[in-house]
């Protein structure tokens, strides 16, 4: 068993890993910070709800970007290394199919959960400047100067003693070391007072990164036994169907909407990843009164994504066992 964990844990880091250094994880990131930075400027087209904004943006963004990140990235390290018979070799050693599945999946998801995790300090840095239509304090000011001196001092550091001495971490370390840190010293080192920020976004996060975790499952299925193009067509209407599922099922409903039997299996097989969008309840919350998020249904969440991505895996590794790698 401990053996078992242990060529899982190898081959989910060794395709995490990958999937952190892949141009797109941080072309896509790029482009999520700037939409989250910019999103306040468009809620001049929605009566100037600039804190709305963000929240509506920001999570929407973050949910979209890494389930598209977790189709590159199950592509990439799945449907290529069987393609170029990488997997094969991988496969001759004491590695059975199931753990090279699980492995696989543990490090797509990693990598999704590593691009939530990153839209933190953004989307709360962010909505801390618009939060409640209030100017940028200059107390806040302050740390976000200091916040970008300290990731360019610590980025700085890093790529001269790479250039210079030929040893450091390199580019791609470089910035896993300095963005951490540098988020770090904003929120928690020069602006202590948590009530000035508001950490609701992150349980929306939290949901953004079990929907991720369902994309990269259900990717890394289909990245068994199809390519790049047919897994993307088949995620993306994985993707759609799961955020219509409530709508498909109207036809199963009675008048008192209650779902018949067929109504019940066909919301079984459905996937229901609208339930990790509560964009719309946080969102509101600047206009209206603060909408609860109640545990138990973060617990029902984390239930489902739980169940439903075993049955995912399960769905990978019976494509994966009869799949001809020579």
């Amino acid at each position: 068993m401990l053996k078992s964990l242990r060529r899982i844990w190898a081959v989910g880091l060794l395709t995490g890993s990958e999937g952190l250094r892949q141009p797109a994880f941080f072309v896509l990131f790029a482009c999520a910070v700037c939409l989250t930075v910019f999103s306040p400027s468009f809620a001049a087209f929605h009566l100037n709800e600039s804190a709305k904004m963000v929240v509506d943006l920001g999570l929407s963004t973050a949910m979209t970007f890494s389930a598209l990140l977790a189709l590159l990235t199950a592509s990439a390290t799945v449907s290529d290394e069987i393609d170029g018979r990488t997997a094969l070799t991988m496969l001759a050693k004491p590695l059975r199919r199931e753990e090279f599945i699980v492995g696989k999946f543990i490090g797509v998801a990693g990598v999704a959960l590593c691009f939530c995790a990153l839209m933190a300090p953004i989307l709360l840095a962010t909505l801390r400047s618009q939060k409640y239509d209030e100017l940028i304090d200059p107390q806040f000011a302050s740390g976000i100067r200091w916040a970008v001196i300290v990731f360019l001092v610590i980025a700085g550091a890093g790529l001269v003693a790479t250039l210079i001495f030929n040893r450091g971490p390199g580019a791609l370390g470089v910035f896993w070391i300095a963005y951490p840190l540098a988020s770090f010293f904003l929120i928690f080192v020069m602006l202590p007072g948590a009530a000035k920020w508001d950490f609701r976004i992150l349980t929306g996060l939290f949901l953004t990164g079990l929907h991720a975790c369902l994309i990269s499952a259900f990717a890394v299925a289909l990245a068994t036994r199809f390519s790049l193009i047919q897994s993307s067509i088949g995620t993306a209407a994985f993707f759609l169907i799961g955020h219509a599922s409530g709508t498909l099922l109207l036809p199963f409903r009675d008048a008192d909407r209650h779902l018949s039997v067929l109504g019940l299996f066909v919301r079984a097989v459905l996937p229901d990843l609208d339930q990790f969008n509560i964009t719309d309840a946080l969102a509101t919350a600047y206009l209206d009164a603060p909408t609860p998020i109640p545990w138990d249904i973060i617990a029902g969440s984390t239930l489902y994504a739980g169940l439903y991505g075993a049955a995912l895996l399960a769905l990978a590794a019976a494509l994966f066992a009869n799949r001809e790698l020579s």
